[in-house]
């Protein structure tokens, strides 16, 4: 600032005045205000609103579903129990033989009940994969928004089925026990649970990219749920695999990993591919599943083939086995694709 200074030649003492304020800065303070009293009159517009919950907004880009095939028999001379067809109207899993499974187009699961109990085995095994697909059903209608959404967890869901089926062994005077294996699909990746023996695999342009392993106390004495048993669906392995379009997934029990290389499985999948003329996600799965259960139950039923899965184990731990093993055999084949259809509109947040 600029300071007009007088001095009184009479007193000779200093008179300080006012401040004088600049021209420049006068100006720019003038030229301030006029700036702020033009953005107060222009006309105010309406903000844009996000919607935080529109699933263009979330982080995964593609949505996908599982194109199903299912292919079973039951071991070579068992009688289905005379309940069979009365408990095809009761449970919603499928029974083949002591197996038993259930499908959807997100969540794949079976489980394979152990022989050796004097009642029916396979009661518990199938009681157990209904009560997996009824928790399904009720986790996937408990609708949210989807940053919201709570992702299932196959280890809850299998304890939330073995609890049921506890309760109904506990009810109903049922004995048996069962091995178990889930498998659910969450947008871009699968996660799995499994106890026992049965076993998931993912092929991936003609290539295993994962497989699961067995859980064993010792031979031919898998991890299982049930009467007398201290294994419980807390000592479930739990895997998470991401996958992509055109991945193949294949979940079976052990009458398929018993009887069947992962070689031969490899091997007829690519046969199935070759020789299907139509689209692979849209044939191929119930080819696949066909041609799988077919020749798992060719080397099951054959004494003198000359090497198998099982009879492997059993000669490294000193017993003498030759051929396949018989035993129920249940395959699920899925093929993994992108879902077409339009996202759902977001339901409004929970309160």
């Amino acid at each position: 600032m600029l300071y007009h200074v007088f001095i009184s030649h009479t007193t000779k003492s200093r008179r300080f005045l006012r401040p004088l304020i600049s021209r420049c800065s006068f100006q720019t303070f003038s030229s301030s205000r006029s700036a702020v009293a033009q953005q107060q009159e222009r006309p105010r517009t309406n903000l844009n609103v996000i919607d935080f919950f529109h699933p263009s907004l979330s982080s995964t880009l593609f949505h996908y579903t599982l194109n199903l095939g299912v292919s079973g028999y039951p071991k070579s001379g068992k009688v289905p129990p005379e309940t069979q067809q009365q408990d095809d109207l009761i449970y919603s899993s499928t029974q083949v033989g002591d197996d038993a499974y259930f499908k959807r187009h997100d969540a794949l699961g079976v489980a394979d009940g152990v022989g050796g109990w004097r009642a029916n085995p396979a009661l518990y095994s199938r009681k157990l994969m209904h009560y997996a697909q009824l928790e399904l059903d009720r986790i996937k209608t408990n609708v949210r928004p989807q940053q919201l959404q709570v992702k299932p967890d196959p280890i809850q869901v299998l304890e939330s089925a073995y609890h049921m089926t506890t309760l109904d062994a506990q009810n109903e005077g049922i004995v048996g026990s069962t091995t178990a294996c889930i498998v659910i699909l969450c947008q871009d990746e699968l996660r799995i649970a499994n106890l026992g023996d049965c076993g998931v695999s993912v092929i991936r342009q003609n290539d295993y990219i994962f497989r699961s392993e067995e859980q064993q106390h010792s031979f031919n004495f898998p991890y299982q749920l049930g009467t007398a048993s201290f294994d419980s669906p807390a000592d479930a392995q739990q895997f998470t695999v991401k996958i992509e379009e055109g991945d193949i997934v294949i979940l079976g029990s052990d009458g398929l990993f018993d009887n069947l290389y992962d070689d031969e499985i490899l091997e007829e999948v690519q046969n199935c591919i070759d020789q299907d003329d139509t689209s692979l996600i849209q044939a191929a799965p119930q080819t696949i599943s066909d041609a799988l259960a077919h020749r798992a139950k060719i080397v099951s039923e054959d004494p003198d083939n000359p090497s198998s899965p099982f009879q492997v184990r059993a000669m490294h731990e000193g017993l003498y086995y030759q051929g396949g093993k018989a035993d129920d055999i249940s395959v699920i084949v899925a093929i993994v694709k992108k879902d077409e259809r339009p996202p759902e509109p977001s339901p409004p947040p929970l309160p």
